[in-house]
């Protein structure tokens, strides 16, 4: 099955390398008349959000297909489909499965974003740019379920331990605009490659949507 948490860091690395370009003034906002060149940099960024959606969803469409198929050609799994089961239980393991993590992270994107920007606009822009709002909700959703709480958490606690040591040095506060896609590669590549090593893949598999139960039966 196509790993998505690859096409996480493919996008999260582009998106990078164009924030560090449109920081640099390298990039073609300076050519474009109009807007502003923050507000064209936040609108490309939605657009990557937008695109990621799709593809996410589109992948995940596919698998469920190839599901169906699979358990249509087994003479024992064709009795979990039409017409020995009703269609509802195939629709519940692929929703559970496979779109239900990534429902979950789009709604949490959409709601950190509206968050970000209620506060931004009550406290008169003082946390966010208006890209960097762009950038958290890519992120979020770009991390799945469960991994965009490990990854606001990090996020969060790395932001309150600098933030009190700027004010420690009396620097102010610690502008997080360059640690949300680093921080972002950083757990989808902690969540891939080092889970086993650490000793939690068992319990980060306990929040899979599929397997939730296990919290709470034997079975």
């Amino acid at each position: 099955m196509f790993n998505t948490d690859y096409l996480g860091i493919a996008i999260l690395g582009l998106v990078l390398i164009g924030q560090i370009l449109y920081r640099r003034q390298i990039w073609f906002f300076r050519n474009l008349g109009g807007l502003s060149t923050s507000l064209k940099f936040s609108r490309m960024l939605r657009w990557f959000w937008i695109v990621s959606v799709l593809l996410i969803l589109s992948i995940q469409t596919y698998w469920s297909v190839v599901q169906y198929q699979t358990w249509e050609s087994n003479p024992i799994s064709q009795y979990f489909l039409p017409p020995h089961q009703d269609i509802s239980y195939f629709l519940g393991y692929v929703g559970a499965r496979f779109f239900g993590p990534w429902i979950l992270a789009f709604v949490a994107s959409v709601i950190f974003r509206w968050i970000a920007r209620f506060l931004n606009k009550k406290f008169d822009e003082r946390f966010f740019e208006k890209e960097e709002i762009e950038l958290i909700a890519l992120g979020t959703f770009l991390m799945g379920w469960p991994g965009f709480l490990f990854y606001l958490g990090v996020i969060l606690v790395f932001g309150m331990l600098v933030s009190i040591f700027y004010q420690i040095l009396a620097k102010g506060r610690l502008p997080l605009y360059y640690f949300w896609m680093p921080f972002a590669i950083s757990a989808i590549i902690i969540k891939i490659k080092f889970l086993y090593l650490f000793g939690i893949a068992g319990f980060w598999g306990q929040f899979s949507l599929g397997d939730f139960y296990k919290l709470f039966t034997n079975y």
